[in-house]
């Protein structure tokens, strides 16, 4: 009598079954992220931000030859806000509506685990607040293009970006009305290719300065670093959503932005001098780290110095998605 090697016979089951699961967690974040980008008000401030960046090189006046600057700050600082907003209203419209609605327990009853579920809809909110970070980015380097050049307005900035929002919601409007496929969504995606579109035309276009490039390239490591907020944002949302409704995981959220803005003041004065102190400066999210716009001012910032940030966000994110999956294990679901 003669016996197959274990390994030879759990092998494919093994391989078989973490890919059923993966294929589980890769369609619920698919089915987050379009779930988010659904929403109204979801389409609507995205929208509302792209044009409110487009317009400030128009609607910032006196600013004596500072404009390219105060623009940049102004739109890196709506990214931030409206992010934080948008990634509170994400996890909300995702996790405690099918918590109100009873859905949870319908998905939680299939073989499919809590701890998948949790992280898939993390990543799906994730990769929502990515596309939204990276085409504000795109959209903050048209309009420092704009306003580069003191009294001077360079149209290939603003005006590819401004014509971008209203081709897509033509299409948009087009195809709905045609074919009866969802509206929001759908602007939602075109709006993204067409403002990278906007984006690659003004970049094959030079600026007026030849010597200089066409787009502030200084800025996209900002970028970065407020994507990676906006990742850090979306754990603590998503780990609150959990146990909270839309409006008091908003609160909360905000509690935690402005606590880790004022973190260094509180606790970073005295941490050399007092455990306790030094000990609430650590486990305090510092947000400073991700806003250092005034490293732009001589140059750029180092991209070594992203990386670090990197690692501290996905350190601070794993702990925030731990202490929710624990939380959301012990939840009693109806």
């Amino acid at each position: 009598m003669s016996f197959e090697p274990v390994s030879r016979i759990d092998g494919p089951i093994i391989f078989n079954s973490m890919r059923a699961k993966l294929r589980q967690v890769t369609g619920i974040a698919t089915l987050t992220a379009l779930e988010a980008s659904r929403q109204p008000i979801f389409l609507l401030l995205t929208t509302s931000v792209l044009a409110f960046i487009a317009l400030l090189p128009f609607l910032i006046t006196h600013v004596i030859g500072d404009a390219a600057r105060i623009v940049r700050d102004s739109a890196l600082a709506t990214q931030l806000v409206s992010g934080l907003v948008l990634g509170c209203f994400a996890a909300s419209a995702t996790i405690a509506r099918e918590l109100r609605r009873g859905t949870l327990a319908s998905i939680l009853s299939k073989p499919v685990g809590r701890a998948g579920f949790f992280l898939a809809k993390f990543a799906g909110v994730a990769l929502v607040m990515l596309v939204f970070t990276a085409i504000t980015t795109m959209a903050t380097m048209l309009a420092v293009r704009t306003a580069a050049e003191a009294y001077v307005f360079d149209a290939w900035g603003s005006g590819p970006l401004l014509a971008a929002l209203f081709l897509a919601y033509a299409w948009a409007g087009l195809t709905n009305y045609l074919t009866r496929r969802p509206f929001v969504s759908r602007t939602f995606l075109l709006v993204a290719i067409a403002v990278t579109a906007a984006f690659l035309v003004s970049w094959s276009v030079p600026g007026p300065d030849p010597e200089t490039p066409a787009l502030p390239w200084n800025i996209l490591p900002a970028g970065v670093l407020l994507a990676l907020a906006m990742l850090l944002l979306s754990a603590f949302a998503v780990s609150l959503a959990t146990r909270l409704d839309m409006a008091p995981t908003l609160v909360a959220c905000l509690g935690i932005l402005l606590f880790g803005l004022m973190s260094d003041y509180l606790f970073g004065r005295q941490a050399h001098e007092q455990w306790h102190y030094a000990l609430l400066h650590g486990i305090v999210p510092n947000w400073q780290h991700f806003w250092v716009t005034d490293a732009l001012k001589s140059g750029s910032i180092p991209w070594r110095y992203t990386g670090n940030v990197a690692l501290y966000t996905a350190v601070y994110a794993g702990v925030v998605l731990t202490g929710g999956l624990w939380s959301f294990n012990r939840m009693e679901v109806k």
